[in-house]
């Protein structure tokens, strides 16, 4: 089905994106080296487009959001990747949240000690003591001297199975 920013006119040049998505496809096993390789034929079937949509793609011609969805659903290349380097949205359009939606960033690279994700959490002083404990075992693998809740409910429905 053709939809309406399939028919804009193309300048006949190859589009920028046309090597990188025939790279990322060739990666994926899409043998795209000639018409008759089957490689158009299986991105038709595994993305259920037609093969006259697949063959305009692959000529670079301009194609629709839903033919570029299509692409990302069945051959997993990520949609924004697409839609960036189609030109129809942009880097900015797909921002990551930061500070001001409550995430933090980290960018330093450094792991985050228990205090400073407990501060950053927002864990009140008189919490943290608790929190930091908690957050230790865990990356540890969990308690040793079984004084848990869990390690408790274990044992106590160890006893009454028995």
């Amino acid at each position: 089905m053709r939809r309406r920013d399939d028919d804009l006119e193309t300048t006949g040049e190859r589009p920028d994106w046309l090597p990188w998505l025939t790279g990322v496809l060739t990666d994926k096993g899409y043998d795209l080296s000639s018409g008759r390789s089957g490689g158009r034929a299986q991105l038709a079937r595994d993305t259920g487009l037609s093969q006259g949509i697949v063959t305009r793609l692959m000529a670079g011609e301009a194609v629709s959001y839903e033919t570029l969805l299509a692409v990302a659903r069945g051959t997993g290349v990520p949609i924004a990747e697409l839609l960036i380097r189609t030109g129809k949205a942009s880097k900015d359009d797909f921002e990551l949240p930061g500070p001001e939606s409550g995430h933090i960033e980290v960018s330093s690279g450094k792991r985050l000690t228990p205090e400073e994700v407990a501060e950053a959490a927002g864990v009140p002083e008189g919490d943290r003591p608790w929190f930091t404990t908690m957050v230790r075992r865990m990356r540890r693998g969990g308690t040793s001297d079984g004084s848990s809740s869990t390690g408790v409910l274990l044992r106590r429905g160890r006893q009454n199975a028995g």
